[in-house]
């Protein structure tokens, strides 16, 4: 599903509060450093983790300032989530990577977003670089 498909629900704070929570609290972080560590481990859970994210993030229409990222990231789940399900721990690594950066690029771009609708500034907002986080 694609999150620019005529199903998803009209673009809301709320409904872009819920999406962003939810693919923030998945542990993209932790999941990317686990499948590009030496020796990969799959959790059976991720794929439905993620599957779950890919839903909060197709089920809302985001405003066109962020579609692109939300399709980069849907896109990116749909490859993990497959390479999982096979539990393909030699091919893992590289979506696992596409998925992480995927994820960051839209939490960032779509906290700015809110934070500007609610005239607030950005700078350094909601920045994941450089810190020790769970995602």
């Amino acid at each position: 599903m694609d999150p620019s498909d005529t199903g998803a629900q009209p673009v809301t704070p709320a409904g872009l509060l819920a999406s962003l929570t939810y693919i923030d609290n998945v542990g993209f972080h932790g999941i990317a450093t686990t499948l590009t560590g030496p020796d990969p481990k799959i959790d059976r859970n991720w794929a439905a983790l993620i599957r779950n994210a890919h839903i909060a993030v197709a089920a809302i229409t985001w405003p066109p300032d962020l579609q692109a990222a939300a399709s980069r990231f849907t896109h990116a789940a749909d490859e993990l989530i497959a390479v999982l399900e096979r539990r393909d721990t030699a091919s893992v690594g590289e979506p696992a990577k596409e998925l992480h950066i995927a994820y960051h690029a839209l939490s960032d771009a779509g906290w700015s977003h809110l934070a500007a609708a609610a005239g607030m500034t950005t700078e350094g907002a909601h920045d994941h670089h450089g810190h020790g986080h769970s995602h």
